[in-house]
């Protein structure tokens, strides 16, 4: 099948859709990544489709994993942090107002959270979260006399992430796991990050797709022209598809890109 023209970006969620949460977490993303996707992105690469990992995960966490694939732009942070061909195109701060009311509501709920820039976590607690989706060099919360300037998102854990709830307009507080929140300024999402690259390309919704699995895919999916689903997804982000592939580990990524004919076999 022929290439559709009018495709020029393709926009990838990391876990549960690059990555495959069925297989032990230890392993560590690169190593749950089929194959098969991994090629993918080489191909879309190769075939002119710029191919952007957006995702919840600090860059810190994920930029080592973006140059392993080939992947030169990163949305990061649900769009707090825009990563072009290598360059910083956006970064979206909490501010230390919005930032201290956050920490003090956390503080009364007795709830351990994270506070994270582009490139360092903070913990509010070690005990409980002193390693985050891999990364263990992060800073005690408790010993830093001032914070710096680009804070942009805090990640809080919880037994249910679904009953953490903050009265802050301002911020949004977004599911990303069964335990797990990002709290972020209310007006950035991954679709954000989105119109951010867009922009910098001149190019539109319509040519870009986008591959999700969860919750915080559903703004993605609403600014692409063409999102795609994983068979694994949630399902109502199933029904905002334009297209449903095979789960990860079936090689949903390989096989929607070749129906859809983004790239030759």
């Amino acid at each position: 099948m022929a290439q559709p023209p009018h495709y020029k970006i393709a926009f990838f969620d990391i876990d549960g859709t690059l990555a495959d949460n069925e297989l032990p977490q230890d392993l560590g993303i690169y190593a749950r990544i089929p194959e098969s996707a991994r090629q993918a992105l080489r191909k879309l690469k190769a075939n002119g489709i710029e191919p952007v990992i957006a995702t919840g995960r600090n860059y810190q966490a994920i930029h080592q994993l973006a140059e392993k694939l080939g992947v030169e732009s990163v949305i990061s942070s649900n769009g707090a942090h825009v990563v072009y061909q290598g360059k910083t195109l956006a970064t979206h701060r909490l501010g230390a107002d919005i930032l201290t009311r956050i920490q003090q509501e956390l503080t009364a709920q007795g709830l351990p959270y994270l506070v994270e820039t582009p490139h360092q976590l903070y913990s509010s607690d070690l005990a409980a979260l002193g390693n985050d989706g891999g990364i263990t060099d992060i800073l005690d919360l408790k010993n830093q006399e001032e914070l710096p300037q680009d804070i942009i998102q805090v990640i809080c854990h919880s037994g249910d992430a679904s009953q953490i709830r903050l009265s802050l307009p301002e911020v949004k507080v977004e599911k990303v796991a069964p335990t797990v929140v990002d709290i972020h300024l209310a007006a950035i999402s991954k679709a954000t990050g989105i119109h951010d690259i867009l922009a910098k390309m001149a190019i539109t919704p319509a040519e870009a797709l986008a591959f999700g699995d969860e919750e915080n895919d559903f703004a993605m999916f609403e600014t692409v022209g063409l999102p795609v689903a994983m068979g694994n997804a949630a399902p109502a982000l199933k029904e905002k598809a334009g297209h449903i592939t095979k789960k990860v580990g079936e090689h949903g990524i390989w096989e929607a890109c070749v129906t859809l004919g983004l790239f030759e076999v």
